[in-house]
């Protein structure tokens, strides 16, 4: 056997080593292997032919196999052995996008990505005339929510498409990353209205695609654009898939708009959510509809979702014990002191003492579904103001210790207690603006800020209240001997319009579906809140601007 076909027999030994799964043996021999070939000196003309076809043969079947074997790892799970075989098909063929891709992948199950980023970058200096590697660019920055990076390059894959073969998904994909962009980095108007335009073309494209339709329903909602909402709901209803967030996100979208009957028709969802359901313990009890006389029969209302909800719902109380022979309402701990000794004949128990397997009721109501079956709307659905009374002997103690000036006595609310919400909370320093107003005197009503975060205010210095408040109670009580409230979105604004104090709301430009009407001088629901409202996301310089105004008016009549 001449030379040659000896050197030929050892292709068995990588090939061998990859059937094993022996895959940094295979490509040490390998390397070997294509190193003899490429050296192997002959003055034999068909000799040095046959060497030059087994180069060709050596590197496809190598390929071919690690290929093979590479799909089989991933397939299977096994991602640290495939991703050698990825940088081995890589090292030997790095201009297959298949490769790419595969490599990109596998990095990415064993958490290497900033080793992806390096193989795309690299992958776009020889690949630029392929749009599919500005895709798998734009998904590895996806994976690691870097939104700029991700929104930069999937636009310059579609950019680089034949325009009639870009997909619906696609669009829809480019949405989803705009969308991103505007929640988690910028909460700028465009990026928002960029994630909705992309969206609709999805939508208009494919007509009949429930989660196309519905995505432009979420941004047009948050872009407060009713009428393209509106369009695509209607898609959304066409479908018939709607599922229980989707009734729930639309009858959030009804109260918004003012579609009462529809509202009423869908709200109850938001117990059959598929995504975050609204709590509520089993009851063995049946619900009351609204329409069955209660007038001999205990009515028991539970409190649900948050502090502000409870209060707010509070307000509707007057009109239950008209038609009810006893009412319960059972509501978060924290709010026991404030309601327990009211004057409208409910009993108030707090969560912590409630035994419902205990308690004497016929029928049972969840707290946000009480406008629900009255059957409320525009008209009647407001609670007005001034239904919590707080404690006299509480207020006067505050009066004594915070309040003994003459000037004009401000409570700030700068946040809700759920903390870290981006639309609705401002930061302490856009509040500044008031510290340029003489003959005022402030005081935070925010739980759980300090003493240090307050020291932004040079000229007025901030009483923190907030820390002396043990329950919602006391809040009330501080509440009372102020002359204006100014507020955020959150409890503190139903708290201080549900015990009839003059309340500046402010209201982001995106801002909760209840507030279907906030072009007035109250927000409908509570009518000694005056809304203040953004003209753009976050622009809370505008809403302060006006705020200065008012109290500067509010300074010429005293």
């Amino acid at each position: 056997m001449e030379n040659f076909s000896r050197l030929k027999l050892n292709r068995a030994i990588w090939i061998a080593l990859i059937v094993q799964k022996r895959f940094l043996e295979a490509a040490h021999y390998y390397n070997i292997y294509m190193d003899y070939l490429e050296n192997f000196k002959t003055d034999n003309s068909d000799i040095d032919a046959s060497r030059k076809l087994e180069i060709n043969y050596a590197k496809e079947m190598y390929i071919s196999k690690l290929n093979e074997a590479a799909v089989n790892l991933y397939n299977e799970g096994d991602f640290s052995n495939a991703v050698i075989c990825y940088t081995e098909l890589y090292r030997v063929n790095p201009n297959d996008l298949d490769i790419i891709e595969n490599y990109v992948n596998c990095l990415d199950k064993i958490g290497q990505h900033d080793l992806q980023l390096t193989l795309l970058s690299h992958a776009e200096t020889v690949l630029d005339d392929n749009p599919n590697v500005y895709k798998l660019i734009a998904e590895a920055y996806d994976k690691i929510g870097n939104n700029q990076k991700s929104t930069h390059y999937y636009e310059k894959y579609l950019k680089n498409k034949e325009k009639n073969s870009i997909t619906a998904d696609e669009y829809n994909v480019l949405g989803c990353y705009y969308n991103k962009l505007y929640s988690d980095d910028t909460h700028k108007l465009k990026d928002l209205r960029t994630s909705l335009k992309y969206f609709e073309i999805a939508s208009d494209m494919d007509t009949s695609c429930r989660i196309f339709a519905k995505n432009a329903t979420i941004m047009a909602g948050k872009g407060m654009d009713n009428d393209s909402c509106y369009k695509h709901w209607q898609r959304v209803l066409k479908t018939n898939q709607m599922t229980n967030d989707d009734k729930y996100d639309y009858a959030a979208f009804c109260l918004k708009t003012e579609r009462f009957d529809e509202w009423h028709k869908y709200f109850d969802s938001r117990f059959k959510k598929e995504n975050n359901a609204t709590y509520l313990p089993k009851i063995n009890k049946l619900k009351w509809d609204g329409v069955k006389n209660i007038s001999n029969s205990t009515l028991l209302v539970h409190y649900e979702q948050g502090f502000g909800d409870t209060i707010l719902m509070w307000g509707y109380f007057p009109r239950l014990v008209k038609l009810a022979k006893h009412v319960i309402y059972i509501v978060q701990d924290e709010l026991y002191p404030l309601l327990k000794d009211n004057d409208i004949g409910v009993e108030v128990i707090s969560k912590r003492n409630a035994d419902l397997s205990k308690l004497n009721y016929n029928c049972y109501l969840p707290s946000m579904s009480i406008p629900i079956v009255l059957k409320l709307v525009r008209e009647n659905i407001s609670v007005g103001e001034g239904f919590i009374k707080p404690d006299k002997a509480l207020a006067e103690d505050y009066k004594k210790e915070f309040f003994n000036n003459k000037k004009l006595k401000i409570g700030l609310s700068f946040a809700g207690s759920n903390s870290g919400n981006k639309t609705r909370d401002i930061s302490i320093n856009n509040f500044l603006p008031l510290d340029k107003i003489k003959d005022i005197e402030l005081y935070s009503l925010t739980k759980d800020i300090t003493d240090e975060q307050l020291n932004c205010f040079e000229n007025n210095k901030v009483e923190n209240l907030g820390k002396t408040f043990r329950n919602f109670a006391d809040t009330a009580a501080a509440m009372a001997n102020c002359d204006l409230i100014i507020s955020t979105d959150n409890v503190l604004m139903n708290l201080a319009g549900a015990i009839g104090k003059k309340t500046f709301g402010l209201f982001n430009y995106t801002n909760e579906f209840r507030y279907f009407d906030l072009t007035g001088d109250n927000i409908v629901w509570l009518t000694s809140v005056k809304p203040f409202v953004c003209d753009d996301i976050d622009h809370w310089e505008f809403v302060m601007d006006k705020v200065v105004t008012e109290i500067n008016e509010i300074l010429k009549t005293r």
